[in-house]
């Protein structure tokens, strides 16, 4: 490939990182002269052109290439406090991949959801890839946390929703919520980066004040927090567990 060989190795571990984090998907890694592939059966997605990846472009209107979906490192942790402008990490997402996850269309999103019960409301998720019943593990978690802890439950609840096949606002994109693997907690308690600048004060407050336990137990289960953005969303979770794995050397 022509470019650094540092460079591919790293793009072949992150690869790698895609892989291991969806074993039920079947996914090979396969080279060719334009760049590296992941196939499924019949199906191949670009995961990075042979020139390189190109750097994440969270708000274009068509799929990147795979690798910029893991272009920027998400911070696990309380690593989160002061996002800087373009850090976006976990923004950029495959439609084409999301599709080979979780269905092509509502009907099959749908007929792949089952209910979860979360802090004492049932919501629609889907099953595929462990999705699901991490949520669930998410709810138990965030229960015992409430019981010790109830001015957590006012963050939580009322929950803002979780599968609805629907684009993101003034996008042509469809959201996660759309393959059902995303939950907004209490929209009052999560404000979003176009109902108030990210550098204004009260941005800033919103993401210091916002509680450490319920980004915790999300991550634990392979979701990131939209508050780690710079466009922040902080009522949003999403199941993207290729994000929270840690990098592994050459397989």
């Amino acid at each position: 490939m022509p470019f650094h060989a540092d460079a591919a190795r790293r793009e072949i571990n992150a690869a790698w990182q895609l892989i291991r984090a969806y074993p039920d998907a079947s996914l090979e890694l396969e080279r060719d002269d334009d760049g590296i592939y992941l196939r499924a059966g019949v199906e191949r997605l670009l995961f990075s052109p042979a020139e390189g990846c190109p750097p994440p472009m969270p708000f274009t209107g068509k799929d990147q290439p795979l690798c910029a979906s893991l272009g920027q490192p998400y911070p696990r942790g309380n690593q989160w406090r002061d996002a800087s402008v373009r850090f976006e990490p976990g923004r950029v997402r495959s439609e084409g991949l999301l599709k080979l996850l979780y269905g092509k269309n509502m009907s099959e999103v749908h007929k792949n959801c089952v209910p979860v019960l979360f802090m004492g409301n049932t919501v629609l998720f889907n099953r595929r890839h462990g999705c699901a019943a991490a949520l669930a593990r998410v709810g138990q978690k965030l229960e015992v946390l409430a019981s010790r802890e109830p001015a957590l439950r006012e963050y939580i609840l009322p929950i803002g929703g979780a599968f609805l096949w629907r684009n993101i606002r003034r996008s042509g994109r469809l959201s996660p919520h759309s393959f059902a693997i995303a939950i907004d907690l209490n929209v009052k308690k999560g404000s979003y980066w176009q109902w108030s600048k990210p550098s204004a004060p009260a941005a800033r407050n919103a993401r210091s004040r916002y509680p450490q336990a319920i980004v915790d137990a999300f991550e634990s289960e392979g979701f990131i927090w939209g508050g780690k953005w710079y466009s922040f969303d902080f009522m949003h979770f999403e199941y993207r567990p290729e994000l929270l794995q840690k990098e592994e050397h050459d397989s």
